[in-house]
């Protein structure tokens, strides 16, 4: 091309950008919404069946799709083909096959109602109509292109290493273009002008219309050997058939479980370890770009057990015989992730992608952040003996009051400040996966304990969240059902509605029937909330009565505080969110369950450790039932799992108040002697008249024995120079089956244990 037929970038772009915004086609609305369809899109079969039934695939696409690995690339590659095999026809069709398996994606249901007649920048428009010619054209272009892109920091190293991870230069091409339409139109203009300075001839062309419409896509078999064509299709048709059977067996899985398609009720980690994985190796798998809900969750742990054991029947066995009620989650962490699945679908929204979600607007950022505070506010609730309660903290101040304790994983919190920090819209979406992780194991339905990794045999226990010991007593059942009952307007969970006013009538209702709870647990607490009261006035009256002695730490669960508080600072008219209304009304069903007279307020045994005598592994600990006060003593039942029969140790106390003063219990004192050799050992035997629990490894466990046993104990210590560590209160445990159930019982000052089933207690 001669100079005086050149064009600068600048008169480039000129010609490019003049004209009014184009309404935007159904591709590039399939397009720009990529990242929400990838998410949401787990379980293709239905949409695939429905495609190609339309005969909008071939069965070479079909099989294509089918033999990607895990689900986002399933999808990822579906709207591959629709993006560079159909024309405009037939992706109205694909978009009516999405609206007719709606029912099979709930979290598209609000994006295929929406009016899909979005406004796109003239350049953008420009670039969608030649998308399929410029991935034909590009060729050895689009490399030194998208270099020029990274210098200038329009795309970002991670999607410089995607396009150059292709090894077809139209795929090249392909993931190039698809990375500038979802960047908008800066980017699709900073396209067309670094393609100006590496190819001025293509640009021409495209300035001056030379380029048809439509030109054939380039098929395999023009970048790379024909003779290799044949062992192509024998790999794709292997893949295939795998990728047909492991979605056979994740179907059966997905039976076996019950899981419904969108909701988030099981904790798939603890299934993924209950099944025999280790806790980390499905937790990366899980972190890794996968979605909230159950059905997508579980097929990546699916796909994991298999690619590590490549044994399907294994897999089923173990579900079948696994006790699924310790992967389920409690009702309110339901409804908790279900609250997080808002922020999610608000995370995936094109405008706060745009920019790295820097450049979205001031309102759906503050939409997140107000979210994620809830739900960490949720987590200090479950976790902290008294968790701060003052109004306007930041997601990052939640995050560093939860790293204060000792009961979240310091692991997740971290990645969890880090992405907070960093802001992006990347960054965001993974603090939504983090932050669901920590929910599920934080909101069990059973009381199990967590278990830390034995130390030399020896398991620590903490409960997954915290019980408070109050001198609260409780309230009469027939005064709680009174207070429900003094109101004229029903309140529900299915009635939610996402209207405004139904929202802020439900949410004053809920507010009003919790002052009137609250007056009867504190009497003299003064003025009394009316219907006819102003909001703000009923808000007032309720911080005022919660800041009152009669509802300080050691009087009234700090918990339970904490919630009620946030009850009121997060108003689900204002926010818009009937999910939030929900979790109100969750709350106050809690209030009722906790005023509920019962030992639980003033009482509790806590299980420290487990140590186990031999080869045999500790695997669960449960709370059965209890407390129960009976014959003038308390009781609790614990349930132990361990892996085969065996012997083990447990150390046991327990607190709580008696006549308004508080105490904690650990008798019969237990110590443990270590560095005996054998001939000492028969001495401490027969010399300290305690009760000998258990010999291992040169230690000896001794329970309190007669009158002066300590004493004796002592000048022995000396006698040998023998090493003492006190134990704590401890009961030697040998059952007969890997499942056994103990009564722990408190009476007199002192702790004892005897058994429910399976098992001997010494």
């Amino acid at each position: 091309m001669n100079s005086s037929g050149r064009n600068t970038s600048s008169e480039f772009l000129i010609l490019y950008t003049e004209g009014p915004g184009m309404k935007q086609d159904v591709k590039a609305h399939l397009l720009a919404s990529q990242e929400l369809l990838v998410e949401s899109l787990y379980n293709l079969a239905p949409l695939l069946d429905c495609a190609l039934a339309r005969g909008l695939l071939s069965q070479d696409n079909y099989y294509e799709v089918k033999a990607e690995k895990t689900p986002p690339n399933r999808a990822r590659k579906l709207l591959e083909v629709v993006q560079a095999q159909m024309d405009e026809r037939e992706a109205s069709c694909f978009l009516e096959c999405l609206k007719r398996c709606e029912h099979h994606y709930p979290r598209l249901r609000s994006w295929l109602s929406h009016n899909t007649d979005i406004q796109r920048g003239p350049t953008e428009c420009q670039l969608q109509s030649q998308f399929s010619v410029l991935c034909a054209r590009l060729g050895h272009s689009t490399l030194p292109v998208s270099l020029a892109l990274f210098s200038t920091g329009i795309i970002t190293q991670f999607e410089l290493d995607q396009v150059q991870s292709a090894t077809i230069l139209y795929q090249q091409a392909q993931k190039l273009l698809t990375i500038c339409l979802s960047k908008g139109e800066s980017a699709c203009r900073a396209f067309y002008s670094a393609l100006n300075n590496e190819d001025e001839n293509l640009a021409e062309e495209i300035r001056t219309g030379g380029l048809p419409e439509a030109l054939p896509v380039l098929s395999v078999e023009n970048e790379s050997d024909v003779n290799s064509f044949p062992i192509a299709v024998e790999e794709t048709s292997a893949a295939s058939a795998e990728a047909d059977s492991q979605s056979g067996i994740l179907q059966e899985v997905l039976g076996l479980l019950g899981i419904v398609s969108g909701e988030a009720r099981l904790n798939i980690c603890e299934l993924g370890v209950m099944l025999g994985l280790p806790r980390w190796s499905v937790r990366e798998a899980l972190l890794e770009e996968v979605g909230v809900e159950d059905g997508v969750q579980l097929e990546v742990m699916v796909d994991l057990f298999l690619q590590k054991t490549q044994d399907a029947p294994l897999l089923l066995s173990r579900v079948q015989q696994c006790n699924i009620q310790r992967a389920q989650l409690s009702e309110r962490g339901s409804l908790l992730l279900k609250l997080l699945q808002e922020a999610e679908s608000l995370l995936h929204r094109r405008d706060f992608l745009h920019g790295g979600g820097q450049a979205c607007t001031g309102d759906l950022r503050d939409m997140v952040e107000a979210i994620f505070i809830f739900l960490l506010r949720e987590c200090m609730a479950q976790v902290l003996e008294e968790p701060i309660s003052e109004p306007g903290r930041s997601a990052l101040e939640c995050v560093a009051e939860l790293r204060a304790g000792d009961m979240v994983d310091v692991s997740l919190l971290q990645e969890l400040e880090e992405c907070l920090r960093d802001g992006g819209a990347e960054a965001m979406g993974q603090s939504a996966r983090v932050l669901a992780q920590i929910l599920r194991d934080l909101h069990p339905q059973q009381h199990c304990l967590h278990l830390s990794p034995p130390q030399d045999g020896t398991y620590s226990c903490r409960p997954r969240k915290i019980h408070r010991i109050t001198r609260f007593c409780g309230l009469l059942t027939r005064v709680i059902r009174k207070v429900g009952r003094s109101s004229g307007f029903s309140l529900s969970a299915a009635a939610i509605d996402q209207d405004e006013h139904l929202l802020t009538r439900q949410h004053r209702e809920v507010c009003v029937r919790v002052a009137r709870l609250l007056e009867r647990v504190r009497p003299d607490g003064g003025a009394t909330a009316h219907q006819g009261d102003s909001d703000a006035a009923i808000t007032q009256h309720l911080k005022f009565t919660l800041s009152q002695e009669g509802f300080r730490a050691e009087v009234f669960d700090a918990g339970m505080r904490h919630r009620l508080l946030g009850m009121l600072e997060f108003s689900p008219a204002r926010m818009g969110l009937g999910s939030l209304m929900q979790l109100h009304l969750e709350t106050l069903a809690g209030l009722e369950r906790y005023l509920q007279q019962g030992e639980h307020h003033s009482f509790q045994f806590a299980i420290e450790s487990v140590r186990t005598l031999g080869g045999a592994q500790l695997c669960s600990v449960e709370h059965v039932r209890g407390p129960v006060a009976i014959d003038n003593g308390l009781e609790e039942v614990y349930c132990f799992m361990t892996s085969e029969p065996t012997s083990f140790l447990v150390r046991v106390c327990c607190r709580g108040y008696e006549r308004e003063c508080r105490f904690e219990v650990c008798n019969p004192q237990c110590v443990r002697l270590s560095q005996l050799d054998w001939a000492t050992l028969q001495d401490t035997h027969r010399v300290t008249e305690g009760i000998v629990l258990a010999e291992e490894g040169g230690c000896v466990w001794v329970r309190e024995g007669d009158m002066g046993w300590m004493e004796k104990l002592q000048v022995e210590m000396q006698r040998n120079r023998l090493q003492l560590n006190d134990q704590g209160c401890c009961f030697k445990v040998t059952s007969q089956e890997s499942e056994c159930k103990i009564k722990f019982i408190y009476k007199n000052g002192r702790i004892s244990a005897c058994a429910v089933t399976n098992c001997d207690i010494l």
